[in-house]
Protein backbone atom coordinates (compact mmCIF):
# COMPACT_ATOMS: atom_id res chain seq x y z
CA UNK A 1 0.00 0.00 0.00
CA UNK A 2 1.33 3.72 -0.82
CA UNK A 3 1.16 6.02 2.05
CA UNK A 4 1.45 9.62 2.36
CA UNK A 5 3.31 11.48 5.17
CA UNK A 6 0.06 11.87 7.63
CA UNK A 7 -0.15 8.17 7.29
CA UNK A 8 -2.02 5.35 4.99
CA UNK A 9 -3.01 7.70 1.70
CA UNK A 10 -1.99 5.67 -1.18
CA UNK A 11 -0.74 6.85 -4.71
CA UNK A 12 0.73 10.96 -4.16
CA UNK A 13 3.79 10.12 -2.71
CA UNK A 14 5.86 13.22 -4.53
CA UNK A 15 4.89 14.55 -7.84
CA UNK A 16 8.45 14.08 -9.91
CA UNK A 17 10.14 18.05 -10.50
CA UNK A 18 10.48 16.81 -14.46
CA UNK A 19 9.07 13.36 -15.24
CA UNK A 20 10.57 12.15 -18.13
CA UNK A 21 8.16 11.07 -20.68
CA UNK A 22 7.62 7.07 -21.38
CA UNK A 23 8.68 6.49 -24.83
CA UNK A 24 9.47 2.66 -26.65
CA UNK A 25 13.16 2.29 -26.44
CA UNK A 26 14.81 2.99 -30.19
CA UNK A 27 16.82 -0.65 -31.18
CA UNK A 28 20.00 0.22 -32.36
CA UNK A 29 20.65 -0.70 -35.90
CA UNK A 30 22.58 -3.59 -36.44
CA UNK A 31 24.70 -4.25 -39.77
CA UNK A 32 25.33 -7.78 -40.89
CA UNK A 33 28.45 -9.34 -39.52
CA UNK A 34 31.28 -10.40 -41.82
CA UNK A 35 33.41 -13.34 -41.99
CA UNK A 36 36.68 -12.77 -39.23
CA UNK A 37 39.96 -12.64 -41.22
CA UNK A 38 42.09 -15.50 -41.40
CA UNK A 39 45.51 -13.34 -40.14
CA UNK A 40 43.81 -12.25 -36.86
CA UNK A 41 45.01 -14.27 -33.77
CA UNK A 42 41.92 -15.69 -31.81
CA UNK A 43 41.13 -14.11 -28.57
CA UNK A 44 40.89 -16.56 -25.64
CA UNK A 45 39.52 -14.49 -22.77
CA UNK A 46 38.09 -15.87 -20.21
CA UNK A 47 34.54 -15.46 -19.61
CA UNK A 48 32.76 -12.90 -17.78
CA UNK A 49 31.07 -14.11 -14.53
CA UNK A 50 27.74 -14.09 -14.53
CA UNK A 51 24.62 -13.18 -11.91
CA UNK A 52 23.59 -17.20 -12.07
CA UNK A 53 26.74 -17.75 -9.40
CA UNK A 54 25.32 -14.75 -7.39
CA UNK A 55 23.97 -15.36 -4.27
CA UNK A 56 20.10 -15.21 -3.83
CA UNK A 57 18.41 -11.89 -2.85
CA UNK A 58 15.12 -11.20 -1.89
CA UNK A 59 12.36 -13.18 0.44
CA UNK A 60 12.63 -17.07 -0.75
CA UNK A 61 8.76 -16.45 -2.00
CA UNK A 62 9.81 -13.73 -4.49
CA UNK A 63 13.66 -14.11 -5.24
CA UNK A 64 15.52 -10.99 -7.12
CA UNK A 65 15.78 -12.19 -10.77
CA UNK A 66 18.92 -12.27 -12.30
CA UNK A 67 18.78 -9.27 -14.88
CA UNK A 68 17.49 -7.55 -11.95
CA UNK A 69 21.35 -7.35 -11.19
CA UNK A 70 23.79 -6.17 -12.91
CA UNK A 71 25.33 -2.61 -13.58
CA UNK A 72 23.52 -1.10 -16.15
CA UNK A 73 20.74 0.38 -17.75
CA UNK A 74 18.54 -2.90 -18.25
CA UNK A 75 19.43 -3.64 -14.44
CA UNK A 76 18.03 -0.65 -13.70
CA UNK A 77 15.01 -0.99 -15.23
CA UNK A 78 14.53 -4.66 -14.21
CA UNK A 79 15.26 -3.36 -10.66
CA UNK A 80 12.52 -0.98 -10.80
CA UNK A 81 10.30 -3.61 -11.94
CA UNK A 82 11.19 -5.78 -9.04
CA UNK A 83 10.68 -3.29 -6.23
CA UNK A 84 7.10 -2.67 -7.47
CA UNK A 85 7.02 -5.66 -6.98
CA UNK A 86 7.97 -6.17 -3.67
CA UNK A 87 5.39 -3.46 -3.04
CA UNK A 88 3.20 -5.22 -4.25
CA UNK A 89 4.23 -7.99 -1.96
CA UNK A 90 3.97 -6.18 0.77
CA UNK A 91 0.54 -5.66 0.72
CA UNK A 92 -0.46 -8.97 0.43
CA UNK A 93 1.90 -10.53 3.36
CA UNK A 94 2.63 -7.80 5.28
CA UNK A 95 6.14 -8.40 5.51
CA UNK A 96 7.87 -4.96 4.97
CA UNK A 97 11.32 -5.92 5.75
CA UNK A 98 12.58 -6.41 1.91
CA UNK A 99 11.46 -2.82 1.32
CA UNK A 100 14.39 -1.66 3.57
CA UNK A 101 16.87 -4.44 2.16
CA UNK A 102 16.66 -2.94 -0.76
CA UNK A 103 16.44 1.13 -0.05
CA UNK A 104 19.14 3.21 1.05
CA UNK A 105 17.68 6.83 2.29
CA UNK A 106 14.13 6.48 0.83
CA UNK A 107 12.01 8.09 2.75
CA UNK A 108 8.97 7.34 0.85
CA UNK A 109 10.31 3.29 0.76
CA UNK A 110 10.56 3.57 4.68
CA UNK A 111 7.19 4.99 4.96
CA UNK A 112 5.54 2.59 3.04
CA UNK A 113 7.56 0.23 5.11
CA UNK A 114 6.33 2.23 8.40
CA UNK A 115 2.92 2.38 7.58
CA UNK A 116 2.72 -1.31 6.53
CA UNK A 117 4.20 -2.20 9.92
CA UNK A 118 1.37 -0.15 11.76
CA UNK A 119 -1.67 -1.36 9.88
CA UNK A 120 -0.17 -4.90 10.28
CA UNK A 121 0.10 -4.28 14.62
CA UNK A 122 -3.32 -2.66 14.40
CA UNK A 123 -4.59 -6.44 13.03
CA UNK A 124 -5.38 -4.72 9.33
CA UNK A 125 -5.14 -6.38 5.62
CA UNK A 126 -5.47 -4.82 2.80
CA UNK A 127 -7.35 -6.03 -0.34
CA UNK A 128 -6.37 -4.51 -3.77
CA UNK A 129 -3.80 -1.76 -4.50
CA UNK A 130 -1.25 -3.41 -6.51
CA UNK A 131 0.59 -1.18 -8.61
CA UNK A 132 0.91 -1.92 -12.21
CA UNK A 133 3.82 -0.44 -15.25
CA UNK A 134 1.98 0.39 -18.01
CA UNK A 135 5.40 1.93 -19.57
CA UNK A 136 9.00 2.44 -18.51
CA UNK A 137 11.92 4.78 -20.18
CA UNK A 138 14.88 3.48 -20.33
CA UNK A 139 16.85 3.95 -17.35
CA UNK A 140 19.36 6.80 -17.26
CA UNK A 141 22.42 5.42 -16.17
CA UNK A 142 25.46 7.44 -14.58
CA UNK A 143 28.50 5.62 -13.01
CA UNK A 144 27.55 4.05 -9.86
CA UNK A 145 23.47 5.64 -10.21
CA UNK A 146 20.66 5.65 -11.87
CA UNK A 147 16.77 6.74 -12.55
CA UNK A 148 13.86 5.05 -14.32
CA UNK A 149 11.01 6.70 -15.18
CA UNK A 150 7.59 4.88 -15.77
CA UNK A 151 3.55 4.98 -15.96
CA UNK A 152 2.16 2.90 -12.85
CA UNK A 153 -1.87 2.64 -12.42
CA UNK A 154 -2.76 1.43 -9.19
CA UNK A 155 -5.60 -0.71 -8.23
CA UNK A 156 -8.21 0.16 -6.02
CA UNK A 157 -7.89 -0.49 -2.34
CA UNK A 158 -9.67 -1.58 1.06
CA UNK A 159 -8.42 -1.84 4.42
CA UNK A 160 -9.98 -4.84 6.76
CA UNK A 161 -9.88 -4.33 10.65
CA UNK A 162 -8.94 -7.63 13.03
CA UNK A 163 -12.92 -7.95 12.45
CA UNK A 164 -12.91 -7.64 8.92
CA UNK A 165 -14.91 -4.47 8.66
CA UNK A 166 -13.48 -2.44 5.83
CA UNK A 167 -12.13 0.93 7.53
CA UNK A 168 -13.72 3.62 5.60
CA UNK A 169 -10.99 6.28 5.90
CA UNK A 170 -8.61 3.78 4.63
CA UNK A 171 -10.63 3.07 0.91
CA UNK A 172 -9.28 4.35 -1.82
CA UNK A 173 -10.42 4.53 -5.41
CA UNK A 174 -8.22 3.42 -8.83
CA UNK A 175 -5.66 5.55 -9.38
CA UNK A 176 -4.37 5.42 -13.19
CA UNK A 177 -1.51 6.94 -15.37
CA UNK A 178 0.88 8.13 -12.43
CA UNK A 179 3.92 9.90 -13.92
CA UNK A 180 6.60 7.98 -11.49
CA UNK A 181 9.94 7.05 -10.56
CA UNK A 182 12.78 5.43 -8.98
CA UNK A 183 16.29 6.44 -8.25
CA UNK A 184 18.68 3.98 -7.48
CA UNK A 185 22.49 3.28 -6.56
CA UNK A 186 24.63 0.50 -7.12
CA UNK A 187 25.55 -1.70 -4.08
CA UNK A 188 28.73 -3.44 -5.08
CA UNK A 189 28.96 -5.87 -2.37
CA UNK A 190 25.76 -7.73 -3.20
CA UNK A 191 25.91 -6.97 -7.11
CA UNK A 192 22.14 -5.24 -6.83
CA UNK A 193 20.68 -1.66 -6.80
CA UNK A 194 19.28 0.03 -4.01
CA UNK A 195 16.16 2.18 -4.36
CA UNK A 196 17.14 5.66 -3.06
CA UNK A 197 14.43 7.53 -3.83
CA UNK A 198 10.76 6.87 -5.28
CA UNK A 199 8.05 8.87 -6.46
CA UNK A 200 4.56 7.66 -7.72
CA UNK A 201 1.86 10.19 -9.06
Amino acid sequence: MITDGGGRSIGRLFRTAAALAVAAAALAGCSEAEPANDTLPTATAEPAPTTEALPPLGPADFPMPAEARTQDAAGAEAFARYYIGLINRTSTVMDAAPLRDFSQGCRDCERIASDTETDAAAGYRYEGGELTIDGIASALREDESATVSFIADQASLNVRDSNNNIVDDLTFPNLPNLQSGLAASWDEGRSTWVATALALG
